[in-house]
């Protein structure tokens, strides 16, 4: 799917996969799955807080050698995630009644703080740790930064630091039986944010509301 730059951040992404959740359950579907770039939060934040997603597959360099302007020079590393579009998860978050998205604000007075520390660098370019922390708890906070393609144009050496960690972060937290159920895009005090929202047990989707 893709928008226009003059009407993205317009509800335009949202209105059109609502189409289709409407459209697919006439059609006596309950599962759809896409691929998206798991360090684009704007992609992050419409398919896993928006429509209610989740995700526990990821693929390495799925697409090969792209030579865009957006992806050149990088693995095409991608999440697959997974729309159950019957759910209750799904149904309360694609209605006009849905809840109200998470902030960061409301999960840290529950104490839940990302379990990884990103060093800040000039250029408003955020590091990651060189390596990763242990699994401790059964809901975790990735941070991811929260505009990869702004990093990437400024410093291309980083943006595939970031490739690399995320990589290992997400295959490691799959394999240890963690779902990726929200994202958090938070722009507090202008210091935009971007976090992953991962939960550990055997739950069912309903659940993860």
């Amino acid at each position: 799917m893709g928008i226009h730059p003059n009407y993205r951040d317009s509800g335009i992404g949202f209105a059109l996969k609502r189409a289709q959740w409407q459209m697919v359950r006439h059609q006596g579907l309950d599962h759809i799955t896409w691929t998206y770039d798991p360090l684009l939060s704007r992609n992050a934040y419409l398919n896993i807080a928006k429509l209610g997603a989740v995700c526990t597959t990821y693929r390495q360099s799925e697409y090969g050698d792209m030579r865009d302007g957006l992806n050149a020079g990088l693995p095409s590393d991608r999440f697959q995630v997974d729309w159950w579009i019957n759910t209750r998860r799904v149904e309360r978050r694609l209605s006009k009644r849905s809840r109200p998205t998470l902030k960061l604000s409301h999960v840290a007075r529950s104490g839940l703080r990302p379990f990884y520390t990103l060093q800040s660098l000039s250029g408003n370019l955020v590091k990651p740790p060189e390596h990763l922390p242990p699994f401790d708890d059964r809901l975790l906070l990735a941070e991811i930064p929260a505009d990869f393609i702004d990093l990437k144009s400024k410093d291309f050496s980083l943006a595939r630091d970031w490739r690399f960690f995320t990589r290992e972060l997400f295959e490691t937290a799959f394999a240890k039986s963690y779902i990726i159920t929200d994202f958090i895009y938070d722009n507090n005090d202008n210091h935009p944010r971007g976090l992953y929202v991962l939960t550990h047990g055997e739950s069912t989707l309903d659940e993860f509301e």
